[in-house]
């Protein structure tokens, strides 16, 4: 056994990956005060003979030096080119060895986050392409514990984890450990090695459950005085004993759950352990019911009925300061009101500790970050992203830059409308913005990556969303021809009624969405502040020009501006959708979901309930006698389609209308400054029939002839048009009939 082994991080290991392009650092510790020395020997992968002159291969660096006192030591590699052939790294002191074999020089990412960067490829279908084995020789993967518990370990210490215990390098012929590798991160490390053609190593440290508390550093806290400031306001500040105190909380609550669970069969056995029961009470600190799960926080509860755009409605946060109010607590109880304050996923530094501090020293090339919905709550989200900066900076190499070629990137998922609070619906996209606003004023390559338009539940998601983000770190680093994130709109030219908006990473050009023809999602208002749906055009692929015919001087313009954009569907050439956003952020009514208006579709995506999934769901329904109602494409007023109703009547009315009842829609529908509905009606029959509209006064009767006509009919109230519902009766004598129904809208 030898006495003084060479130890190395974790993370430089087999298999590894390294930065190319800047000086690889390699420290450890072994024999105290004593000579160490590092052999660098590069060997080609492709087969060929190497020639002993050859000073590419063979032993390419040897170097010496003197541990430490405490037998710590520090080998400083020059940079290298990335490349395919294998390095072998060979470490001698006294007796000990230790050689690091088949290491790749490329390019290294870590990943970090929750969400969908946190789902394996085990639970995710890849779209139906071949892999080039080429390619899949390149990627490699390193994936420590998603819950950052290795071996015995039973909970997150409070002092930070100096190496992982179980985490090694995955190359794609371990199939066992690459099942639970993140399915996004494969599909970026495959679809960036797929151009770059050399390494890459991606880091693969997402949680489902965490959130950007775990992730920052104590030092990072406590340098920025804003943040701990912040933290303590919200009562999420920790120090060691008050830490040490939750974790004696877990633990009592550990304990309660087993002995409750041997009481619960001791009961069917018809035997009782009276100190288990004492014990438990002990336990509980009261004879109450066990509560098994964790309680959940003011937070995510606080409601915000203010404004349609507030602020955001974690301002109401009430986190109780720690240490205030309450008597310290007996070790071995419950604190419970302590769990109630500060859940498991806004206990600070967790990830850091146990996921971010063993790599210390690493040197990358860049970072993609995904946050968990529950941060949109957080006022000072933008501290906190400093807090979280501050550590990645702390963290990895290298931290000094020649070549601002070499300066780590950071890539953001933008928040997805899945995340969507229905007490503060637009929290989501005001995060989003602030995010966006955030990054844009950083020194260092950033992107966003934008998934509102991936709403629907399908297991090829996350590798779409790889895909995107090795697009943006493509035009980052490597070609300025490819989009460095999604288009954003950066300016607005106003010409006659029409407003002309330029985008930027417009890439290959803008274009519509497959199946789409017509640009949606986007609305204008004139001064009073009141959007609507507008029309738009996108001109030569690098613009795009919208304008509303009865709006004569438009001031502002927005694109799928709602909680639920499920018309934002363009984006540029390279599959990188175009960000929802609002040309300003004064004051303003936004538009309700007005899409039922075109008549162009039967369906749309949406939420049927609160805590439903994403989903198809038919636009329009039936009320009164049968119908079948369809799209027809080439009689219309406008748009893409108009609504085709065959219908049989029942007491000679046919009814039907708009569904507003999903969840999505946020009915009540508001409808500010308007009291008039105008539809435009076709009559194939050339029958004697009238309309009616629930709400509206009167009936209108339709014209027998084969001309699109324009029904109008006032709101029943003088007040501005409320719509919780829309029925639309068809009167008709005959038994069955026909009638086209389009272009619904309000004036």
């Amino acid at each position: 056994m030898i006495v003084n082994p060479i130890l190395l991080p974790s993370w430089f290991s087999n298999k590894s990956v390294f930065q190319q392009g800047v000086p690889l650092t390699i420290r450890g510790t072994a024999a105290a005060s004593a000579t160490i020395t590092l052999e660098v020997v590069k060997d080609p992968t492709d087969g060929r003979r190497v020639s002993k002159l050859d000073t590419e291969y063979g032993v390419i660096l040897s170097l010496e030096t003197t541990t430490s006192g405490k037998g710590r030591f520090s080998f400083t590699l020059p940079a290298y080119k990335a490349s395919s052939d294998t390095f072998t790294f060979v470490l001698k002191c006294f007796d000990a060895t230790t050689t690091v074999k088949d290491v790749r020089c490329g390019d290294v990412w870590i990943f970090l986050g929750a969400d969908i960067l946190s789902v394996p490829i085990k639970n995710a279908n890849a779209p139906a392409a071949p892999l080039k084995r080429q390619v899949l020789n390149y990627v490699r993967f390193f994936s420590p514990s998603r819950s950052g518990l290795e071996g015995e370990e039973k909970e997150i210490s409070y002092t930070e984890k100096e190496n992982f215990l179980d985490a090694n390098w995955i190359r794609v012929e371990d199939t066992v450990p690459l099942a639970n590798v993140s399915s996004a991160a494969f599909s970026f490390a495959y679809s960036l090695a797929d151009q770059i053609h050399y390494p890459v190593g991606i880091v693969d440290l997402g949680n489902a459950n965490s959130t950007i508390l775990n992730w920052i550093s104590d030092k990072s806290i406590d340098n920025l005085v804003a943040v701990s400031d912040y933290l303590k306001d919200l009562g999420l500040y920790l120090s060691e004993s008050a830490y040490e105190e939750l974790l004696e909380s877990d633990r009592a609550k550990v304990e309660a759950m087993k002995i409750s669970t041997e009481l619960e069969k001791e009961r069917k056995n018809m035997d009782f352990d009276l100190a288990k029961a004492d014990r438990l009470d002990e336990l509980q600190g009261q004879d109450e019911t066990f509560e098994l799960d964790f309680p959940n926080s003011k937070w995510q509860s606080e409601e915000n009925k203010g404004e349609v755009l507030s602020s955001n409605a974690a301002k109401a946060l009430d986190f109780k300061l720690l240490g205030q109010g309450s008597e310290p607590k007996p070790k071995g109880k419950l604190n419970k009101e302590l769990e109630a304050e500060i859940p498991i996923e806004s206990r600070i530094c967790t990830m850091y500790r146990s996921k971010l501090y063993p790599l210390r020293g690493m040197t990358i090339r860049g970072m993609v970050y995904c946050p968990n919905g529950k941060e949109c709550n957080y006022v000072r989200y933008d501290l906190l992203l400093m807090a979280l900066l501050q550590t990645l900076a702390d963290t990895f190499e290298p931290k000094l830059v020649e070549d601002n070629s070499a300066m780590p990137s950071l890539i953001c998922l933008a928040s997805h409308p899945g995340n969507v609070d229905f007490d503060n619906p637009y929290r989501v996209l005001e995060f989003n913005e602030n995010v966006s606003a955030f990054l844009r004023r950083l020194t260092m390559p950033t992107g966003v990556v934008s998934t509102h338009d991936l709403l629907l539940p399908d297991k090829t998601k996350s590798f779409i969303v790889g895909k995107r983000l090795s697009v943006s770190a493509l035009g980052i680093h490597f070609s300025a021809k490819l989009p460095k994130a999604c288009p954003q709109c950066i300016g607005v030219e106003r010409a006659g009624n029409k407003l002309l908006l330029s985008f930027d990473n417009l890439g290959d050009g803008l274009r519509l969405a497959e199946e789409e023809t017509e640009l949606r999602g986007f609305a204008v208002c004139s001064e009073d502040r009141c959007f609507f749906p507008a029309k738009a055009r996108i001109l030569h692929g690098v613009r795009v020009m919208v304008w509303r015919d009865e709006i004569a001087n438009p001031v502002s313009v927005t694109y799928g501006f709602n909680p639920f954009p499920h018309e934002a569907t363009f984006k540029n050439l390279n599959d990188m959708p175009v960000v929802p956003f609002r040309f300003d952020r004064e004051s303003a009514y936004f538009c309700p979901e007005l899409s039922f208006c075109s008549c162009d579709k039967l369906e749309f995506i949406g939420k049927k309930d609160k805590d439903s999934p994403f989903e198809r769901l038919k636009i329009f329904k039936n009320f009164k006698g049968n119908g079948v109602i369809t799209n027809d494409r080439m009689n219309k007023t406008e748009g893409s389609a108009s609504l085709y109703i065959k219908y049989e009547t029942e007491n000679s009315l046919y009814g039907f209308e708009p569904d507003l009842s999903y969840a999505s829609l946020l009915a009540p529908l508001e409808i500010r400054g308007k009291h008039t509905i105008c539809v435009d009606v076709f009559n194939p029959e050339q029958k004697k029939k009238k309309l009616r509209i629930e709400g509206f006064y009167g009936e209108a009767e339709i014209r027998q002839q084969l001309t699109w006509q324009t029904i109008k009919m006032t709101y029943a109230t003088n007040d501005d048009i409320v719509l919780s519902k829309l029925k639309i009766t068809i009167e008709d004598t005959a038994r069955n009939g026909e009638i086209y129904i389009d272009n619904i809208r309000f004036i």
